[in-house]
């Protein structure tokens, strides 16, 4: 793959737009970034690079031009996309508005509500009403759910697997009985990890050690956190700790509720883990404290220190969009222990082409241009530079590095809501929380027989299917 013209443009406005500020402030010099030494030098250079693949100089894809065979029998026909976003108010304006003159091909936003998503696309699909490409992503639209809607990617002939752009160790957590049902590229603008973000003014104005000072000294754990929150609650009444959902806490231990391991396709239970039994008795802890009192709300009106989310928090148009961009810190989850390495707490996106789409060679082409980092305007997507480099730092894991909770979609697989799960472990003390797992083990092993009789029937029914 090679660096699209579009890309050349963008980064040589984003160089221009930084010579004329700096002419402009008659050399003032910029506000420091403390965030991370990383994140300064990406601050100092104003831009923001994607990831890209890495190609042999003997590569049949050495300046690939994956849009030059499209064929002239689908040039002209629609891709419709279903999705519960209006992403022409998102940074996929710029995607969606030139689509048709780089391809040939149109796009249309098939809208569907985000709660129910799969239940409603699987209504609407066996009434005849198909649309050519869905995403998996959160709650009961992420996987294993939207097996249910998937068509093997493999077996469409306009999708190039082997080229260098796909993410091959994401596209394996989506690989089923040899077919490929879900994938993302590397660079993709559309994926995500979850992070710690701190309001840097409140830390650096009151002299507490930031979760980046902890970091640097090799510190950076659970029990600091709690520390970084005490420092905020002492300020005063009106001030928060943490906003914090349990479950990003126990990925970055490596467990949950429902585990999957995508090479055997297997479900399991989780409730024996003794790490699951960890995370919760540190939330107990934390809760019996106060400290988990915060909110995104209040960490935007600078009444709390710590949110701990996904990626939305470093995009201009996101959680913290009313803020001094220059004011919201992030760095890594914490670990346990010092000198651990803790699993990237992670959100499966990952995109598909609806079982006997009508377009589905126009989709391919679509979901290849979709997830191309080469058709955004990076520079205008992230609250700065340095949150949309810290973006690619973070993602730029293979899948094994990562952790992908499945809890939700489980629980709604017998149709529960994932507080089934959740709600009585939370709730429990420290001492308590073995036996408030306990009491949820047999919800759970529903979940995973669920699941993975889901998983059979679809292996059954494309082998017929294909065969």
């Amino acid at each position: 793959m090679k660096t699209g013209i579009k890309r050349a443009l963008c980064l040589l406005c984003a160089m221009l737009m930084l010579v004329f500020a700096m002419t402009a402030c008659g050399g003032d010099e910029k506000k420091k970034d403390t965030t991370s030494s990383q994140n300064s030098e990406v601050a100092s250079n104003e831009i923001v690079s994607a990831l890209e693949p890495e190609i042999p100089s003997d590569s049949p894809y050495i300046d690939f031009d994956p849009y030059a065979t499209i064929s002239d029998s689908i040039k002209g026909t629609t891709v419709r996309f279903a999705t519960w976003i209006d992403h022409t108010q998102t940074e996929g304006a710029v995607p969606l508005a030139n689509f048709e003159a780089d391809t040939g091909l149109k796009v249309e936003l098939y809208t569907v509500k985000q709660s129910g998503y799969v239940n409603a696309l699987m209504t609407k699909m066996a009434s005849g009403d198909i649309p050519d490409v869905f995403v998996s992503n959160e709650g009961d639209g992420c996987f294993p759910a939207t097996i249910q809607i998937a068509a093997p990617i493999n077996k469409v002939s306009t999708v190039d697997l082997n080229e260098p752009i796909w993410d091959q160790s994401m596209l394996a957590t989506g690989t089923i009985d040899g077919n490929v049902y879900l994938v993302n590229t590397i660079g993709t603008p559309w994926s995500g990890s979850n992070m710690v973000f701190y309001n840097k003014v409140m830390f650096e104005e009151n002299g507490f050690k930031t979760p980046e000072d902890y970091v640097k000294e090799g510190k950076w754990t659970w029990a600091n956190l709690l520390k970084c929150a005490k420092d905020i609650k002492a300020l005063g009444a009106d001030y928060k700790g943490i906003h914090l959902e349990s479950d990003m806490l126990t990925d970055s231990l490596g467990t949950s509720f429902v585990k999957y391991d995508y090479k055997t396709w297997t479900f399991s239970s989780g409730i024996n883990d003794k790490a699951l039994l960890e995370g919760y008795q540190w939330y107990a802890d934390a809760k019996e404290q106060g400290l988990l009192d915060g909110s995104i709300a209040s960490f935007a009106s600078n009444k709390c220190g710590l949110v701990i989310r996904g990626p939305y928090g470093l995009k201009n148009t996101g959680y913290f969009k009313d803020m001094n961009p220059e004011d919201v810190g992030f760095t890594y989850l914490p670990t346990m222990e010092e000198g651990e390495t803790p699993l990237i707490s992670s959100i499966y996106r990952m995109y598909g082409i609806c079982d006997k789409a009508p377009n589905a060679d126009a989709a391919g082409y679509f979901i290849r241009y979709w997830l191309d980092p080469d058709n955004y305007d990076l520079q205008n997507t992230f609250l700065t530079p340095a949150a949309g480099q810290w973006y690619y730092t973070l993602i730029n894991t293979v899948a094994t590095q990562k952790y992908f909770c499945f809890d939700k979609p489980c629980a709604n697989l017998i149709g529960e809501q994932v507080s089934v799960f959740w709600s009585p472990v939370r709730s429990a003390s420290s001492a308590g929380v073995k036996t408030a797992l306990d009491s949820v083990s047999n919800k759970v092993d529903q979940a995973v027989a669920a699941a993975n009789k889901l998983i059979q029937d679809k292996i059954a029914a494309d082998r017929e299917y294909y065969k």
